[in-house]
């Protein structure tokens, strides 16, 4: 199994912060030997489930063999699509833009455009390219068509130099030069900043240290109140054991495999992952609609190692912890203090988040006194890719950010 199985075919970056990089004409990641999807997990859960559901009826003589055949019909499902998604022939691939600067593992993508100047700061334990995830659903292309001055901050794979970085040492060595380049490329000014899901304390972070060069932020989907998260209790109960596998991992290999976030969050609900995959194999595997099914699990499934440091840092202060809400996250020997941002605030929402509970997201609209509340309808992903998150997101993100820019 593959920790990195997808390249981005761009020519090889200088680290020379403020130049513009050459690009190939695509980013267009190569063919996998596997598509990790989940399926030790799938499978592991029908076996606990259906499977097991499905040998007691065939033991069991007067069971309806109807019955059989339905549970029969289920797993096979399942395994169908397991199977089509592994076979299917598409892969990411969107033409290239420039990349603005470089450092480490990380770089700044300029989605060109004129207009309102902004900085988006995605997740750290999934790529990217979920901003950029096919043309017609690119969220940075639709903001640079759209009165934006788009640029994606890319965390990339951590190296040897950031295997040991905090958050703090992303900010310092990172993010803060990365935001001045975008500053200096749109002439000096302030530049607006949003953050999608961990991506919002972290724009949060980065706003508190740079208050001049900081316009009005967007948080979207941002988790801060950890204990509406499920496993908060059961973490906290298992603290100790938790951070020592932690360890483990990391000792092994280098940073935390990124199979181990996506678990995290597959085992809330496997059934859904098992359902996902039979409506799958139910259609046609080609049409849009599968396309575009195949272009999110492979985004999701295409995570990001994190550092040991990182992640103790995000699973132990931030969930177990809880150290957003209480003002006691740790970022180079100090505390964010959302009180003390003056910039206009946005937060986004979503009504059916099920990644990032509405109850852990909204308590950072009283914490930082918002300007603004947007609850869209939707999901995590729906924030980004949903059908329609122009209208009922981004629409009134530029709308709120247009105000700011007057």
């Amino acid at each position: 199994m593959q920790g990195n199985i997808f390249r981005t075919r761009d020519t090889a970056l200088t680290g020379n912060e403020g130049i513009t990089q050459p690009i190939d004409s695509a980013q267009d990641q190569t063919h996998p030997d596997f598509r990790w999807d989940g399926a030790a997990l799938i499978l592991r859960h029908l076996r606990e489930t259906a499977l097991t559901r499905l040998e007691t009826m065939v033991a069991t003589p007067q069971t309806n063999p109807q019955d059989i055949d339905a549970l029969a019909s289920e797993v096979g499902g399942v395994l169908d699509g397991l199977a089509r998604y592994q076979r299917h022939p598409y892969r990411h691939t969107v033409p290239g833009v420039p990349t603005l600067w470089t450092r480490g593992s990380t770089r700044v993508l300029d989605y060109g455009g004129s207009g309102i100047p902004l900085f988006v700061i995605p997740s750290m334990i999934n790529r990217a390219f979920v901003m950029d995830l096919t043309l017609r659903q690119s969220r940075m292309r639709w903001l640079a068509r759209n009165g934006f001055r788009p640029f994606l901050f890319d965390w990339g794979d951590p190296g040897p130099r950031e295997a040991q970085f905090r958050i703090a040492n992303y900010l310092e060595r990172r993010l803060r030069p990365a935001f001045a380049a975008a500053r200096r490329a749109c002439g000096g000014g302030p530049v607006h900043l949003a953050g999608y899901c961990m991506g919002g304390p972290i724009a949060l972070a980065l706003a508190a240290s740079d208050t001049e060069g900081t316009g009005s932020i967007v948080t979207l989907g941002a988790p801060w109140d950890f204990t509406h998260f499920p496993e908060h209790d059961r973490f906290r109960e298992n603290r100790k054991a938790f951070e020592a596998s932690l360890m483990t991992m990391a000792t092994f290999f280098g940073t935390i495999p990124p199979q181990v976030v996506q678990s995290f969050f597959a085992m809330r609900d496997l059934e859904s992952g098992a359902r996902k995959f039979r409506r799958f194999a139910s259609g046609d595997t080609m049409d849009t609609a599968a396309r575009q099914f195949v272009a999110v699990e492979d985004w999701l499934n295409d995570g990001i190692g994190m550092p040991l440091p990182v992640t103790l840092e995000c699973f132990t202060e931030w969930l177990i912890d809880n150290a957003l809400l209480h003002g006691t996250w740790d970022i180079g020997g100090q505390t964010l203090d959302v009180s003390s941002i003056r910039a206009p605030v946005m937060v986004v929402v979503g009504a059916k988040d099920a990644v990032v509970p509405p109850a852990s997201a909204l308590p950072l609209a009283q914490s930082i006194n918002a300007t603004k509340i947007l609850h869209p309808p939707t999901g995590h992903l729906g924030i980004v890719l949903g059908e329609k998150a122009d209208h009922d997101v981004w629409t009134p993100v530029r709308d709120f950010l247009s105000e700011g820019d007057g």
